[in-house]
This record gives structure tokens, C-alpha cells and sequence, in this order.
């Protein structure tokens, strides 16, 4: 790590398969808890390698609620083991591998496509030094790209897969026609030098849901909603403020207590308990999806990773969710008879 707190790309390889994140790192992107149960690979999954059974296991263990997505992410699957078990094994060279992955249909549907064109633009030049290649940044940025897209891609299936099974409240919402979270994705300003935090944005809508005053820079209107009758007010401002700032993560217990209070407000004390697990989960997954981005855009950041390059990982999050909501038989308007 350089003293300006950025980890060299070199560093920053990804242990894993060549699109899917171990689970571990998976969850802890998505601040999801790791599922229960043993942690040894059942006999099942043993024609599978260690990332591949954790996947064939999350999938398994109900990741989505529609069977055509756990489908689509299986046949994703299989398709990446057998380029990474068969295709890229039978190849002598390093960078015969690298050919075969930067030109894999892969490449496109899980990766980063703009990390990808780079690389294959560059494998084209008629004259390469394999061994500098690649241990280049170019391609180190290319795989870091390529895992995160995919990760973001599995994001925006859980967002579609999880509104799809509330259809009637998304349309009570005039909301069927949306790329729904899209706006709490970060962008950058170019004139600030500045990524937008999604954190703040969310829990600037979370104030405004719960009738809170004009929105403060410090969360304090939010902080006396979540805190309630003789709570420590301070406490809950320096927590928010913690998650803005990335200091630290959500914990389910504390977003459970902040979007329980927020939908009292909302939909009164009398609500059933029905109605306020069904919104709680609504709300902490949102802020759950708002959360992971941001921590994700600080962690490219981090690793020395250009903006205009994790800009181009957040923005297969539009493409992917249009794909999503096709293959789940309720395409968006704009995408109906394209995909």
C-alpha cells in the first residue's frame, strides 16, 4: 500500500475463478451474513472447484425467488467452469489463456465489456511480450473489472428477482417501468474530482419517507426519528455519519431498528407485523444494495483504480437489470422485443 492508502494493482489480484468472487468475499461486498450450515463441500459438489461449490450452494440455498433466475445464473455458471476446468487448461501459453478469456462470450455477458475491449485491443498489437503483459496493470485492472461487474450483475438480478415478487406494490408505486436503485448508484463529477455517496442519498430518502424536517448534513432529523423517546440522539448521528463516511458497516440489528422506526412514522404504531416485515425488508435491501455500491466504489478507489474505469463496472448495472427483467418475462418498455 502507497501512503496515500492505495493498494498497487499488483497486490490487488483476485483469488477466485475468473468472474465469480469467492463467497467470503461475495457476502462481505454485499454485507450479507455467510450462510448456516457446514463449511465442507458436500460429496455432491465434488466434480465442482471450491468457488464453484460455494456457488452451486448459495444458489441451491435460495439466493433467488424465481426459479428462471437460480436457472440463469446456473447455466452462467457451468459455462464459466467449463472455460475455466476444460477450454483454458488445454492451452500451452499464458497468453493463448489470456486470448481465450479476453475473446469468451463471457467476457461480455459477466464481465466489464470496456475493461475487455481494452485488453483485446492490446492482445491484437503484432508484437507483445508475453511476461509483461501479463503481469500488467492492464490486465490485473481487466480481472479486477471483470469480478466486480459480475458481482454488480448479481445485484441488480437480486433487485429485479425481489420487486418481481411484489409486482402489485411496484405498480400501486408507478414504478414497473423503472431501473429501480439506479440513482443511488455513485457517479462521479468530473468537475469536483467527486463520487456522488449513495449512503447519503439513501438516508436522505429515508428522512424524507419518514417526514423529517429538511434534510440535515448531519442526519440529526433521522437520528431523533431512529432514536425515539429518551434515546441517545448522538449515538445514532455519529452511526449514520459512521456509514456515510465508511467508517463502518450497517449491521442487520441496527438497520432493522432504523427502518422499523422510519415505517411507524410512516404507516403508524398500529401496523401488523406482516405489513412491517414485508416493507423492513424492502427498505433494508435498498439501503442494503445503496450500502454495497458505495463500499465497492471505495474499494476500487482504494486499489488505485482509475474513475472512468470503476464508472464503467457501475454501468453494467442498467444493461444487466433490463437482461433480468426480460428473462423473468416482464421486460421494460424500452427493451421489449430486444432481448
Amino acid at each position: 500500500m502507497t501512503a496515500g492508502g492505495i493498494v498497487p494493482l499488483q497486490e490487488a489480484a483476485v483469488e477466485g475463478t475468473l468472474f465469480f468472487l469467492p463467497l467470503p468475499q461475495l457476502l462481505e461486498l454485499l454485507n450479507l451474513p455467510l450462510p448456516a450450515g457446514p463449511s465442507e463441500l458436500s460429496e455432491a459438489s465434488a466434480p465442482y472447484g471450491p468457488v464453484h461449490a460455494q456457488w452451486q450452494r448459495l444458489l441451491a440455498d435460495g439466493l433467488f425467488g424465481h426459479p428462471a433466475a437460480r436457472d440463469y445464473w446456473q447455466r452462467r455458471l457451468e459455462e464459466e467452469r467449463t472455460l475455466a476446468c476444460q477450454l483454458l487448461p488445454e492451452l500451452d501459453s499464458g497468453l493463448d489463456k489470456l486470448r481465450c478469456l479476453a475473446h469468451s462470450p463471457l467476457a461480455t455477458e459477466l464481465g466489464c465489456p470496456p475493461a475487455g475491449e481494452r485488453l483485446r485491443r492490446h492482445l491484437q498489437m503484432p508484437e507483445i511480450d508475453a511476461d509483461t503483459l501479463l503481469e500488467s496493470e492492464l490486465v490485473l485492472e481487466s480481472r479486477l473489472a471483470d469480478v466486480f461487474a459480475a458481482a454488480l450483475r448479481l445485484a441488480a438480478w437480486r433487485v429485479v428477482d425481489l420487486s418481481l415478487q411484489h409486482w402489485e406494490l411496484l405498480n400501486q408505486n408507478g414504478e414497473q417501468d423503472e431501473v429501480l436503485l439506479e440513482t443511488f448508484l455513485p457517479t462521479f463529477d468530473s468537475a469536483s474530482g467527486q463520487w456522488s455517496n449513495p449512503v447519503e442519498g439513501y438516508l436522505a430518502h429515508l428522512a424524507t419517507l419518514g417526514g423529517c424536517p429538511e434534510p440535515q448534513p448531519d442526519g440529526s432529523g433521522l437520528a431523533r426519528l431512529w432514536a425515539g423517546e429518551g434515546a441517545n440522539v448522538l449515538a445514532r448521528e455519529r452511526l449514520l455519519g459512521d456509514w456515510c463516511q465508511g467508517r463502518r458497516r450497517p449491521t442487520a440489528l441496527a438497520l432493522t431498528g432504523l427502518m422499523d422506526a422510519v415505517l411507524r412514522r410512516i404507516l403508524g404504531e398500529g401496523i401488523g407485523e406482516g405489513d412491517l416485515a414485508l416493507n423492513r425488508q424492502l427498505l433494508c435491501e435498498s439501503f442494503r444494495f445503496a450500502e454495497s455500491c458505495a463500499y465497492l466504489q471505495r474499494t476500487l478507489s482504494r486499489l488505485g483504480m482509475a474513475d472512468g474505469a470503476i464508472a464503467e463496472i457501475f454501468a453494467v448495472y442498467r444493461r444487466e437489470y433490463c437482461r433480468a427483467r426480460a428473462v423473468l418475462d416482464r421486460p421494460l418498455p424500452e427493451d421489449r422485443g430486444r432481448l
